[in-house]
This record gives C-alpha cells, sequence and structure tokens, in this order.
C-alpha cells in the first residue's frame, strides 16, 4: 500500500488516500479523533480518481468544522 496523500488534524483525526497498485485499488481512510477508521474503496483508474479525491475532500472538510 502506497499513501499518496494525507492530512493530520489538530483534533486527532487523520484522513489519508492510499493506493494498493497490485490490487488496482483506490482507498480513503477517514479516521476520526477517538474512533475507527472508515474506509471507502475504488478502482484504480482514470474515471475512479476524480472521485475519489472529491470524497477525500468532504472528509477533510469534515474534520476541519469539528
Amino acid at each position: 500500500m502506497t499513501t499518496i496523500i494525507e492530512d493530520s488534524f489538530t483534533s486527532g483525526a487523520r484522513v489519508s488516500m492510499e493506493m494498493d497498485k497490485d490490487a488496482e485499488e483506490l482507498f480513503v481512510f477517514h479516521c476520526p479523533a477517538g474512533q475507527g477508521c472508515i474506509v471507502s474503496k475504488w478502482p484504480l483508474d482514470s474515471h475512479h480518481m476524480p472521485i475519489a479525491m472529491a470524497h477525500y475532500e468532504e472528509c477533510c472538510v469534515l474534520e476541519r468544522t469539528v
């Protein structure tokens, strides 16, 4: 698994995007402070990359408002 981008927040929350090149999958991990991670998964291709990036940003916005 390779980390593409990761943001950490003062609350202790973390959001990261990772890819598994062998499995051809893209993941967004949204880990709110003190809770388990919520994992979203897409195929690793040019169609799904913008969708995953938008989801990543939505997770970051959620954490910025906490």
